[in-house]
């Protein structure tokens, strides 16, 4: 019962890393844990209070972590949910095939004028619209190599996994194939063109 324990101790404090490395930094003050509670609510429409996420990192008396914490933290780095986290953690993750639960989007579903907005670790950002037939026009790119004015040709976004660009035209070169989130994947949100402001919810 104790190695049991000290297992899922293991667990979640990979957990607790993974957040912090999705979010870039250490959390230390209430603040840190304000701000990543909204950030948390804001992605996955799912609320996590500043006390509760305190009582998680240590900074506050636990008895311990409720499932449904775990699985709401879980679901914000785009696991299905804990047990799914677990899995990957403990080297499932190394399967050279396996089903996709993660949240994902299929262009094929969207209508020309679509706004879509990627982004990946650290801070890089990137605003695409649909022109049609998979083809994106970027509308605004910060801090990565992207312009606005490329395009490129997607039929496939998958939250927490690397994006292939396929047939960017990037400036004055040639077509090319281009990879965006190689290491830690994207975050997507999007807008349909007759929608009001505010993300859509695309599950596996």
């Amino acid at each position: 019962m104790l190695i049991f324990a000290i297992e899922m101790k293991k667990e979640h404090q990979k957990l607790l890393e993974a957040i912090e490395k999705e979010v870039g930094k250490k959390l230390l003050t209430p603040k840190d844990f304000e701000w990543l509670s909204a950030k948390v609510e804001a992605r996955t429409k799912e609320h996590l209070s500043e006390s509760t996420l305190m009582r998680l990192w240590g900074y506050r008396p636990s008895v311990g972590a409720r499932q449904s914490t775990l699985d709401i933290l879980s679901r914000y780095l785009g696991y299905a949910d804990y047990v799914t986290f677990c899995q990957w953690s403990a080297g499932d993750k190394e399967m050279q095939s396996d089903e996709v639960v993660a949240r994902h989007l299929y262009t094929e579903e969207l209508t020309v004028g679509t706004q879509l907005v990627l982004t990946w670790y650290p801070d890089r950002r990137c605003g695409g619209r649909l022109l049609g037939d998979g083809v994106f026009t970027i509308v605004e790119a910060v801090n990565t190599k992207l312009s606005a004015g490329d395009t490129f040709r997607c039929d496939l976004f998958i939250e927490g996994e690397p994006l292939y660009m396929s047939q960017l035209v990037h400036e004055s070169r040639p077509p090319m194939v281009y990879v965006v989130g190689k290491v830690n994947g994207i975050r997507f949100d999007y807008l349909a063109a007759d929608d009001e402001p505010g993300d859509k919810d695309c599950s596996a």
